[in-house]
């Protein structure tokens, strides 16, 4: 009996059904069904009964949904203190992020760094990524996460680490004009209003200005995705976002344009190395490189790496 099966099993009895546990998971249905699945093989009972689209407990799930919470709640408490022996003093992080992942992805990275890290004193801040580099380099932010439009901000008091590549794609509504052209050139997207990225300087990012096109300047990249929803214009938007929030990106279709894919590189900024063949030096060092280890684990988890 695994213990990662006791929590979807916790999370589908919350939730009332796999496909919002998987959602608040961020797993797979399918992992979450088979999983549920060996679980009740290994107790050798039904722990849910289907009434329509929806899971109720079965007599003997409602029994021991409690008893698995307990689990749970102490598998916590012996990580934590395998993780943190007595003595270590309390620290504070101050994490910084842009809006390329989706706030449900932060929400999933929080409430692990809270569970698993229960004596970081934890802040986090949402900014743009034209931003986040000079905050972490004067000391405002401990850690931040970006998509770089120019990633070449390294320094003697900066370290960046490039996760992956983000995808960025020419979006627009399957409603739209556009996306009933087989192929489009230049002049069909110059006579549509184009959504662009509005970046802290009061810049407008992947704009296409040699188009001539009008514009339609958004300070974020889950506005933008629905003002293209909504037949407003066309505009990129980064594929995270698409992947992550099927059910809010439905109706949406990629542009068969010579320009329909960017890459720009998602980064990581610290003031010292995330990765380290050496310990870390200090318990502030050591709580940065296990708050990275999450946000890479849950991106892969995600499907984002």
């Amino acid at each position: 009996m695994r213990t990662e099966h006791l929590l979807y099993f916790v999370t589908v009895a919350e939730k009332g059904s796999i496909a919002a546990a998987a959602a608040e998971l961020g797993r797979n249905r399918s992992t979450l069904s088979m999983a549920i699945s060996a679980l009740e093989d290994d107790l050798n009972t039904r722990l849910f009964m289907r009434r329509g689209n929806s899971l109720a407990l079965s007599p003997v799930g409602e029994l021991i949904l409690d008893d698995c919470q307990r689990l749970l709640t102490l598998q916590e408490k012996i990580l934590y203190q395998c993780a943190n022996p007595p003595g270590e003093a309390l620290c504070e992080l101050s994490i910084g992020r842009d809006d390329v992942l989706t706030e449900s992805f932060w929400r999933r990275v929080i409430t692990r760094i809270r569970t698993s890290l229960p004596d970081i004193r934890l802040s986090m801040r949402f900014a743009g990524a034209d931003e986040l580099p000079e905050l972490v380099r004067q000391g405002q932010l401990d850690l931040a996460y970006a998509m770089a439009f120019n990633p070449d901000y390294s320094g003697d008091s900066l370290y960046q680490q490039i996760i992956t590549k983000i995808r960025m794609q020419m979006m627009a509504s399957d409603q739209h004009r556009l996306a009933r052209l087989t192929h489009l050139n230049n002049a069909d997207l110059s006579g549509s209003t184009q959504i662009t990225y509005l970046d802290s300087d009061q810049q407008e990012r992947f704009w296409l200005a040699n188009l001539g096109t009008a514009s339609l300047a958004l300070s974020s990249f889950e506005l933008i995705r629905d003002a293209i929803k909504d037949r407003l214009g066309w505009g990129y938007v980064p594929e995270p976002l698409l992947i992550m929030e099927e059910e809010d990106s439905a109706g949406l279709r990629v542009l068969n344009h010579g320009l329909n894919t960017a890459w720009y590189p998602y980064l990581a900024y610290s003031r010292a190395p995330l990765s380290s063949p050496n310990k870390p030096h200090s318990h502030t060092d050591k709580a940065l490189q296990q708050v990275h280890r999450i946000v890479i684990e849950e991106m892969q988890l995600a499907g984002i790496l």
